[in-house]
């Protein structure tokens, strides 16, 4: 989805070697919609020639600061200044008032506009890890800037992957609807185990709960994800990550308990659980596994919480949308839920990207595509319902 359509946004960079990952940056913003400008330092255009930069972003960069005022005017003009890579040097200037670079007098002038204010480290580890610049990026926070937290390793803070970037970037540049709500959310399969080889589980991928996930981050959420399945890139948010039905169970109590506003169901769990066998079952025989039936997530939560609204996922295989309408509608009201996402699993299998789902909360609506567009709706529907 293109969810920074009609934005526009500086990107600064400065004389890190993550600086040769900016082009592939600018790029993924301007495919999300947006249009971006270049500003660099003395030291990144040694890295990098400017000439990258402006085939990837279409524009003119910024490599001086002359008498034609650029800070001033795009400041004004645009909704978001990103700096990736930022080194030690540039952010202790930036927290200093200094601007004797471009990058340094474009924050300048940013940081009393209405503007966001990003910034994403890249430097060695010592650097970072520097009293100093920890100083210096708690003062920066005190004014609203935020930080996209490198990757330890080698020696390094390496700077953030893209993805991660972009998400903190999406964040801070739309209208945070939901923030200040704590938000927790299960996906993907739960696995029970047979014995200490063999498991039971689902096709469920996890894909929709971690789009949802990610879209309520985007929207301002405290965001708790509680899943089988990892991100597919580092997130910025608390990952718990479970195993059996009654490591998913746990896990919601755990984070209901600490406080929420909201809990969204939407990992496949595993409605029997098998009689385990402490060693590995041989393969040359017939075996029968006895299942008991386990835990509901929904009711033993409901049972603690009675008063939290919570979203439900229900899943059946080749029924009319009348049929599956009704089992959700039932779902609904056994479990007082304040939403149910209803879908299909026959029409478009598990695991797939797209869908097919019916969302029904005091209304109905139908959603049909991608699971990042299907997540967009299913959150949109919640703010309002919020």
């Amino acid at each position: 989805m293109k969810r920074l359509e009609g934005k526009k946004i500086v990107v600064g960079v400065s004389g890190s070697i993550a600086a040769v990952k900016c082009v592939e940056l600018i790029r993924e913003l301007r495919r999300r919609g947006a249009e971006v400008f270049c500003v660099m330092s003395e030291e990144a255009q040694r890295i990098i020639h400017p000439n990258a930069l402006e085939y990837a972003s279409g524009n003119k960069v910024v490599c001086e600061i002359g008498g034609g005022v650029e800070h001033v005017s795009l400041c004004m003009e645009c909704d978001l200044f990103l700096i990736a890579p930022a080194t030690a040097n540039t952010i202790s200037k930036i927290a200093c008032g200094i601007a004797d670079t471009p990058i340094t007098t474009f924050a300048t002038s940013f940081l009393k506009s209405p503007s966001s204010v990003v910034i994403a480290p890249a430097m060695h580890e010592s650097m970072f890890q520097n009293p100093i610049l920890a100083e210096n990026i708690k003062k920066l926070k005190s004014f609203g800037v935020g930080f996209v937290n490198p990757v330890a390793g080698e020696g390094s803070a390496k700077l953030a992957p893209t993805p991660t970037i972009i998400l903190e970037v999406e964040r801070a540049i739309l209208k945070g609807e939901l923030s200040g709500k704590k938000m927790v959310i299960t996906a993907g399969a739960t696995t029970e185990p047979i014995d200490p080889v063999r498991v039971i589980t689902s096709r469920a991928s996890g894909k929709t709960g971690i789009e949802i996930a990610l879209e309520l981050y985007r929207r301002g959420a405290d965001v708790v994800l509680i899943s089988s399945v990892s991100p597919p890139f580092d997130i910025p948010f608390k990952f718990v990550y479970v195993e059996s039905v009654e490591d998913m169970l746990n896990a919601c109590l755990e984070e209901c308990g600490k406080g929420c506003d909201l809990l969204i169901c939407s990992a496949a769990v595993s409605d029997f659980v098998p009689s385990y066998f402490e060693s590995k079952l041989s393969s040359d025989r017939e075996l029968t596994i006895k299942l008991k039936p386990a835990k509901k997530v929904l009711a033993e939560v409901r049972k603690s919480f009675p008063d939290l609204p919570i979203v439900g996922f229900k899943a059946e295989t080749h029924v009319s949308d009348e049929e599956l309408e009704k089992e959700a509608n039932h779902l609904k009201e056994k479990y007082s839920l304040l939403m149910v996402v209803a879908n299909d699993v026959g029409r478009f299998r598990m695991g797939e990207d797209y869908n097919r789902v019916i969302i029904l909360s005091d209304r109905k609506r139908i959603v049909d595509g991608a699971k990042d567009v299907v997540a967009y709706n299913i959150v949109s529907e919640l703010v309002r319902l919020m």
